[in-house]
This record gives structure tokens, C-alpha cells and sequence, in this order.
């Protein structure tokens, strides 16, 4: 039947757990790479089309793919909503809140070009609102390596709930710093 959805073979916590687990990884060397871009960027500091494609694409790959992604994984977690949820939610929020938020500076900057220029020659740290933006959201999706790494490690079973927890509740504290 046209426009049906397929079962496209996606894993479950029930199937090959080998190959959950070996998926997961793969998410999450994504979303690593996502981190490192978005530090390079920061540390680049230079404002061009180069840096507002990557930008968009980051914010369009992290919305649309892995925070999806990661949501339907965890979500077949019995213990998600009691493990990591607030923090996940929290985090993921914040994140695209301000990814609308850095997306939308950064569409303004490109309607401010002159279509004459090849480049802008703006440092981001000339922009205050794009690099402020910039601050804010690296250290969320640090956190969230942090909590996506513990939740793997407890879903693999090498730590254990105890010390899960304990670690939840020290990245938790320090959310709010």
C-alpha cells in the first residue's frame, strides 16, 4: 500500500542485544562528532559561509537524526523514565531551544550580507549574540555526552546501578552550574 511504513529492521532492546549495544556506539560516535565540529567551529572563530553551512547542518543532523534516534533507543529502556529522562529531556530541550535560537541569529547575519562578498570577514566573537549562543550550547551537549556514555555503560552492564546512580545524581548537580 502506498505511503505504508515499512518495518525497516529497527532494533530493539529484545532482538540481538550485541547489536543494540553496537548501534548505540554508532549513535554515539555520532553524536561526538557533532560535539568535536562544534568545538572546532568555537575554537575557529571565524565567521564564513563554511561555518553557517556547518552550523545549520549540525542543528538540522542533531534535531532530525540523533536526538530522534536516541529518544526511540532509550525509549524501549524499561528504566529510561527512572534513569535518565528528566536529564535527557532537560538537555535536549535546552539544546534545541537554542539551536532555533542560534539558527535564527545566524539567518539574520546572511540576510545582512552583501550578495557581492564572497565572505564575511566578522569574527564570530564580533557577533555577540551568535557567540553567546555558541557558550551556551557546547556545555549542554558536553553534559549530554556525559549522560548518554553512563546510560550505554549501565545498559551494557559494566557499571552497576549504584554507581549509576550516583553518577546521575553528580552530572545532575552540576546541570545547574
Amino acid at each position: 500500500m502506498p505511503g505504508e511504513i515499512i518495518d525497516d529492521n529497527f532494533l530493539k532492546m529484545d532482538d540481538d542485544f550485541n547489536q543494540y549495544i553496537k548501534y548505540l556506539r554508532l549513535i554515539f560516535t555520532d553524536y561526538n562528532e557533532v560535539v568535536e565540529k562544534f568545538d572546532n567551529i568555537i575554537e575557529k572563530n571565524v565567521f564564513d559561509k563554511q561555518t553557517y553551512v556547518e552550523l545549520t547542518g549540525i542543528i538540522k543532523y542533531t534535531s532530525k537524526r540523533v536526538f530522534p534516534l536516541l529518544s526511540a533507543f532509550f525509549g524501549q529502556d524499561e528504566n529510561f523514565e527512572e534513569d535518565i529522562y528528566h536529564e535527557f529531556m532537560d538537555i535536549q530541550l535546552m539544546v534545541l531551544y537554542l539551536f532555533d535560537k542560534l539558527q535564527y541569529e545566524l539567518d539574520e547575519i546572511i540576510l545582512k550580507w552583501n550578495l557581492n562578498d564572497a565572505v564575511i570577514y566578522d569574527e564570530i566573537i564580533n557577533m555577540e549574540s551568535v557567540n553567546y549562543l555558541l557558550k551556551l550550547i557546547m556545555p549542554q551537549l558536553s553534559l549530554f555526552v556525559n549522560v548518554f556514555d553512563l546510560k550505554i555503560q549501565l545498559v551494557e552492564g559494566s557499571i552497576t546501578d549504584t554507581e549509576f546512580e550516583n553518577k546521575i545524581v553528580e552530572i545532575h548537580d552540576n546541570m545547574f552550574f
